[in-house]
């Protein structure tokens, strides 16, 4: 039976500081590593964002939002060179965002450019106000990579009440990290999902290489059917549908 393929939690160079590659880099090496599609989450106004915070709202969502739409129009002309427009084959980009609350992560999926546009009080919610209006909406907010520790980072913080469900497995994470939040979301049977974190295109395309020296391979998760928009894939997380990719978290 044919599967669907979905990258979860990624990043470009035009939201994020930190990425390397822009959002139309993404498009065919996904597609050709057997994937149907990604959702672009960059780093909010919380975190480290490529959008200055000294220019205007509507220019900081604008660039903000950049690197999900070159994504998505890369993808609508790759569908129609490759005569996918339309097919359950068509490869799909959808839209999330990654906020950050005292070092802490949260990929949120539910929320547009154009309700961005008409509420900047978002970017001073804080945990539990961004829960409240998500999962008013339907929408979807999963703790990213829980137990991870780095320089950059002051403190672990786990939400175990407002949060739909938690990243079990992410590229970017030490083995030991990911099973600390396999077993946290197992304690409290939250939702899990998996995803690269990914920040460069070369971590796709040298995968195989990576996991020959013991890394971390590229993450997501796999359904029976195509995903119709950001509701249904909120919806099938909820229920707890989905395979988790991603290499086994060794110690």
């Amino acid at each position: 039976m044919k599967t669907y393929k979905y990258e979860t939690h990624l990043h470009t160079c035009q939201g994020s500081a930190c990425g390397s590659s822009a959002g139309a880099d993404y498009i065919e090496p996904y597609f050709n590593a057997g994937y149907s599609g990604i959702f672009v989450t960059d780093h909010f106004f919380g975190g480290n964002t490529a959008a200055s915070r000294e220019d205007t709202w509507e220019n900081r969502i604008n660039i903000y939002c950049s690197g999900y739409e070159d994504a998505l129009k890369a993808a609508e002309q790759f569908n129609a060179k490759k005569g996918l427009t339309g097919t359950s084959d068509e490869f799909k980009v959808f839209f999330g965002i990654e906020q950050t609350f005292d070092g802490d992560d949260y990929l949120v999926y539910g929320l547009d450019k154009e309700y961005l546009l008409n509420h900047p009080e978002i970017e001073d919610m804080r945990h539990k106000e961004l829960f409240d209006l998500v999962n008013k909406i339907g929408g979807l907010m999963i703790q990213a990579h829980p137990f991870r520790l780095r320089n950059y980072i002051s403190a672990i913080h786990v939400h175990p009440r407002e949060v739909h469900g938690v990243e079990v497995y992410n590229g970017g994470n030490k083995p030991s990290e990911n099973e600390l939040a396999m077993l946290y979301a197992t304690q409290y049977q939250f939702p899990m999902t998996s995803g690269s974190d990914i920040h460069k295109v070369s971590f796709l395309l040298d995968e195989k290489e990576n996991i020959a020296k013991g890394e971390n391979a590229v993450g997501g998760l796999e359904f029976n059917s195509p995903l119709k928009d950001v509701f249904d894939y909120a919806k099938r997380i909820k229920n707890k549908e989905g395979k988790l990719i991603g290499l086994p978290s060794k110690s």
